[in-house]
């Protein structure tokens, strides 16, 4: 009985076997197909384009004004034409735009305008520092929003955190990353509270920013120091905190007023490209841009006195 099974058995196995290459070979030629379409459709939708880069490159009679073009938009000397008229034209494109609408924050980096911004946006956001300003109070100043500055806050946050009253500077912070933004104010405020809205054209990039732990900070008052300067991302820092939080007071001007943001995306041969792709506002629904917050005060050595509670020296 035994010997009579075995060839079956073994005959099933070599079934299941087959079905399941099939399958296999089903689901390999449906992803090929798919793979297939995608790509017709993309070359249908830049046609133009690829047969208008085509001839400029290959064919153009007058190869040397191609040349000189390409050479002067990416900053290069003999390059290759067919590698880097793609970026020329973009950066062509972004200057004629900057004249249409003034969006000054959406253009092409070069490769080495990229790795020189990357290595500042580094170096400040190491600068950050904090002290004692007084028995009472700890001075804390975020020049950007990268990840070393969003480190620096978390780092010291035990010893920041000793103090009751904190100034938080962040005159002349130009912002950078979002994300550096929302991790400090998520050390500030109440796990579900909203740090900021975003909204794009492109759906999947309207968001809702949220804190999502419970707060490290617990100031008795969190002073705020802002000037005109202040932007994008300290402004989403700024707005979360005092939508939030009744302990706050800001000190110093209207702030500069971007409430808009770029996503950055990496191109070939060391490219990148910027464009603004959402505008943002604070929890309350304030939209800033054009506009900025206002201070609460102006910055002199008294108002900052006053609210650090420390008498004035009288004279004899």
């Amino acid at each position: 009985m035994e010997n009579n099974m075995q060839p079956n058995d073994e005959l099933n196995g070599l079934i299941k076997k087959v079905k399941r290459q099939k399958r296999i070979i089903v689901i390999l030629f449906g992803i090929l197909v798919l793979t297939a379409l995608i790509l017709a459709a993309v070359v249908y939708d830049n046609y133009d384009y690829l047969i208008f880069k085509n001839i400029m490159t290959k064919g153009y009679l007058y190869e040397d004004s191609i040349q000189n073009i390409v050479d002067s938009e990416t900053e290069q000397t003999e390059s290759d034409i067919a590698t880097y008229f793609d970026d020329a034209v973009i950066n062509i494109f972004m200057e004629r735009l900057h004249e249409e609408n003034g969006d000054v924050y959406s253009h092409l980096y070069l490769p080495a305008q990229y790795t020189a911004k990357i290595t500042n946006d580094k170096e400040i956001g190491n600068s950050c520092e904090w002290f004692e300003f007084t028995d009472n109070s700890a001075y804390l100043s975020i020049r950007n929003f990268t990840d070393e500055s969003a480190d620096f806050v978390f780092e010291n946050a035990e010893k920041i955190s000793q103090y009751p009253i904190l100034i938080l500077d962040l005159r002349s912070n130009p912002g950078g990353y979002i994300s550096s933004a929302v991790s400090i104010a998520d050390m500030f405020l109440d796990k579900g509270d909203v740090i900021s809205r975003e909204t794009s054209e492109m759906e999947f990039l309207s968001r809702t920013n949220i804190s999502e732990n419970a707060p490290v900070f617990d100031f008795e008052k969190i002073i705020i120091l802002q000037d005109e300067n202040t932007a994008s991302s300290s402004e989403i820092l700024i707005g979360a905190l005092n939508d939030n939080l009744d302990n706050v007071v800001l000190l110093g001007e209207t702030t500069y007023g971007k409430g808009i943001g770029q996503n950055t995306v990496p191109l070939k041969n060391g490219f990148y490209f910027i464009a603004t792709m959402f505008s943002w506002e604070t929890p309350n629904g304030d939209k800033i841009h054009g506009k900025g917050i206002a201070a609460d005060r102006e910055f002199t050595v008294e108002t900052l006195a006053e609210e650090l509670g420390i008498a004035p020296k009288i004279a004899d």
